[in-house]
């Protein structure tokens, strides 16, 4: 089976068509391949309904992983189109997250404070290194947990398929505590800046409709799980100081740290 035209490009590879019900998902640096290709399958072992994992795949002088092809747009697609659904999308994915959360990773995934000591500890961002030591203590006072945490849930990784909505990239799942993939969510949702060269129309819609999309999102979210704001609360220092360390957009960055600051003083 050959490999098809290149359908995807992320930051840190290309997906091609492999065939008509497969994808090949070729990394730039080999040694993502190692770590994805383990958490793939531990989210297969785990059947929480993610993308079909089939291993490596060498074709056409590709090197790769092959995937499931889930047919269908992403929330976040939809959303730019449809702005009025944002309260109803903000219901499913908190519905779809919680769900996720209901599984128990404990020995198969790295854990979530393991994720984020290890982000935080290769931050190099201007004005961050006065910072460094005490979000390191306060990440160190955390709790630990035993859910399955995606680790970058957003509507862009939702996409909607005729079997349902389907959970993508999943290259970023760790083992721990549900608050802590809730608040990283919320962050998400709440301070993500678009690439600027996408249209100024797509720019203003997402503005317009972010606001009810994470209000729904939360609400429902702490309403079928139990949690308090204030749980989730204690995890966002660290978890946006390791967003420093990310492929985000100046804008975000200056955005992220200076709530950082303003938090420590």
């Amino acid at each position: 089976m050959g490999v098809g035209e290149r359908i995807g490009r992320g930051n840190t590879a290309d997906i091609y068509a492999l065939g008509s019900k497969k994808v090949l998902k070729v990394f730039r640096e080999p040694k993502l391949l190692d770590l994805e290709r383990n958490i793939s399958t531990a989210i297969e072992e785990l059947a929480v309904g993610a993308p079909i994992f089939y291993g490596t795949v060498e074709t056409d002088g590709l090197t790769g992983l092959a995937y499931e092809r889930i047919l269908g747009p992403s929330m976040l697609e939809i959303l730019m189109g449809k702005p009025e659904k944002a309260a109803e999308y903000g219901r499913q994915l908190a519905q779809l997250h919680a769900r996720i959360h209901s599984v128990k990773a404990t020995g198969r995934l790295e854990s979530i404070k393991s994720r984020l000591a290890y982000m935080i500890s290769g931050i190099r961002h201007v004005g961050f290194e006065p910072l460094r030591e005490v979000i390191e203590s306060r990440l160190s006072e955390l709790p630990g947990g035993d859910h399955l945490c995606h680790g970058d849930f957003h509507p862009g990784n939702v996409l909607l398929s005729q079997r349902g909505p389907v959970v993508i990239d999943w290259m970023t799942a760790v083992c721990g505590p549900a608050q802590a993939d809730a608040a990283r969510t919320i962050i998400i949702l709440h301070h993500a800046v678009l690439p600027a060269e996408l249209p100024d129309v797509v720019i203003q819609t997402f503005a317009q409709l972010r606001t009810i999309l994470l209000q729904t999102y939360e609400d429902t979210y702490l309403e079928l799980t139990g949690y308090s704001r204030e749980e989730l609360a204690k995890w966002e220092l660290p978890l946006m100081a390791a967003r420093l360390g990310e492929s985000v957009p100046e804008e975000e960055q200056r955005t992220l740290l200076d709530i950082i600051q303003r938090q420590l003083n």
